[in-house]
């Protein structure tokens, strides 16, 4: 039988049970993953172009500088997570962490973005690397306790699907606003990408939209946060239960399973977001409009599965869906770019907007079933640690989801920069512009490494989803035993 002390409510809860979701409440917190949406978006689709592209640094430098500040982060992601569901506050246990964590995340994109001018190679990975680890830090000050909080607002199986729909939404819009204020605004001139002027004044005005969202999000939440049920503090430091809290997480093998699962799926999506620039400036020959087309054809389908994904979790297992979703992204990632490896397609420009576009629908498409299936999977699974252990650690267990994803995509960074190094693409771009030449060589061992090579990294998460366990039937066991321990709590209290 758990041990029942943590997740006794206290004599002043607010209320036993938790209140309906509203959709105001659904649109104010969803407003929230903009602070993490548009950031991710401006750091994977422009930072690592921007810096080895245009800055000249070297990309295995500006891989270690993500693998670096993720490490720092490794630390930092289960401290907030454990210490998130233990504070107090009359505004709720999260919310004082996202007031904090909003404006840093803007100051951090805008800092990255705009570098003191004439830095040499190690100044710069020291601007980049600070700027990276003040992001990071940030970001999950502010993100993980969103996160937990996404869980905490509704139990109900589909009700948590519906309520990573609208993150989900948000997330979108984030990075749609983010490409926009590139590609349509300060980079739309005829130097495109190369511009490297434009950067910093997209790079700010990206930071206003993650003010705003945290903004929006903290006032929209913060009385409902405020009336949901908590379990009574831990008596034990920080420092001495967090090693405890951790290995008790990886004890659930249904956590076990989502983390490993979320760990090659963003080493995939790490290299390829790195290296998205290259490939379709350099290997496919679009221009930057051209580009902004393709990315438009990848928003539209994340845009027609998210209605969807919700509704689907009421009849379709999440597994199925997440595993459906994946399939639909590892074929999107490596079909084309494996045609061009293997010299099957030697199509360019115009040309092969068309294809592209199809395969970034369909990619948009396997992102969005995946994103809703698996926060609303981590939040199942948070339900089950406290049936199996007696202990409720949403704020852990999404630091954990956080941990992996932030973790994977540096190292996919990381294997991105080290590849462009090894290719030897050059370093010029903002001089030489549409001039460059490259060999046809290095232009096939880019395509493997951004197609194929992603594809397989991504897809080893379909193996391990088979062991994950969680379904309908066992959620809903879960629920009740849980309902029932929180009556009996309540009435001993």
């Amino acid at each position: 039988m758990p041990v029942l002390e943590k997740t006794r409510m206290t004599s002043d809860s607010p209320a036993l049970t938790r209140a309906a979701v509203t959709i105001p409440v659904k649109v104010g917190y969803g407003a929230g993953q903009l602070v993490e949406g548009v950031g991710s978006a401006a750091f994977s689709s422009f930072l690592f172009f921007f810096y080895v592209g245009l800055l000249g640094l070297p990309g295995s430098l500006v891989g270690a500088a993500a693998a670096i500040s993720l490490a720092v982060d490794a630390v930092v992601d289960p401290l907030l997570g454990s210490w998130s569901d233990n504070i107090r506050s009359r505004f709720g246990r999260r919310v004082p962490f996202m007031v904090v964590g909003g404006p840093i995340v803007a100051l951090a994109v805008g800092l990255i973005f705009s570098p003191p001018r004439g830095l040499g190679a190690w100044p710069l990975f020291a601007w980049l690397l600070s700027g990276s680890l003040l992001l990071r830090i940030s970001t999950s000050v502010f993100n993980v306790p969103f996160s937990a909080l996404g869980a905490e607002v509704s139990d109900d199986y589909a009700e948590r699907s519906s309520v990573a729909a609208y993150r989900t939404v948000f997330s979108i819009l984030g990075a749609l606003a983010v490409l926009i204020l590139g590609y349509g605004v300060f980079l739309a001139g005829s130097d495109g990408l190369r511009h490297i002027q434009g950067y910093a004044p997209m790079a700010w005005s990206a930071a206003a939209l993650i003010a705003l969202g945290a903004i929006v999000s903290v006032l929209a939440i913060h009385r409902f946060a405020a009336r949901l049920p908590v379990a009574s503090q831990s008596a034990v430091s920080l420092p001495r239960r967090l090693p405890r809290e951790t290995l008790e997480m990886f004890r659930n093998p249904s956590f076990r399973v989502l983390f490993a699962c979320t760990v090659f799926f963003y080493v995939g999506q790490g290299v390829a977001g790195a290296l998205f620039q290259h490939m379709h400036l350099l290997v496919w020959g679009l221009t930057s409009a051209q580009i902004f087309q393709v990315l438009l054809t990848y928003f539209a389908g994340l845009m027609a599965a998210t209605p969807f994904a919700p509704v689907l979790t009421r009849t379709i297992e999440k597994r199925t869906l997440l595993i459906c979703g994946l399939i639909m992204l590892c074929l999107a990632q490596g079909g084309l770019s494996g045609l061009r490896a293997l010299h099957l397609i030697s199509l360019s420009g115009a040309a092969v907007v068309g294809p592209l576009c199809a395969g970034a629908f369909l990619a948009g498409l396997g992102v969005t079933v995946a994103s809703v299936s698996i926060i609303s999977m981590m939040a199942d699974a948070a339900d089950e640690h406290d049936f199996l252990f007696g202990a409720r650690r949403e704020g852990l267990y999404f630091a954990g989801l956080s941990f992996a994803g932030k973790t994977a995509t540096g190292l996919g960074t990381l294997i991105a920069g080290i590849a462009v190094d090894l290719i030897g693409f050059p370093t010029n771009l903002a001089t030489v512009g549409a001039a460059v030449k490259i060999t046809p060589e290095r232009l096939d061992a880019l395509a493997w490494v951004a197609g194929p090579l992603v594809a397989l990294i991504s897809g080893t998460g379909l193996l391990i989803l088979m062991l994950y366990r969680i379904d309908r039937r066992r959620h809903v066991q879960v629920s009740d035993a849980l309902t029932a321990r929180r009556m009996e709590a309540f009435a001993d209290a």
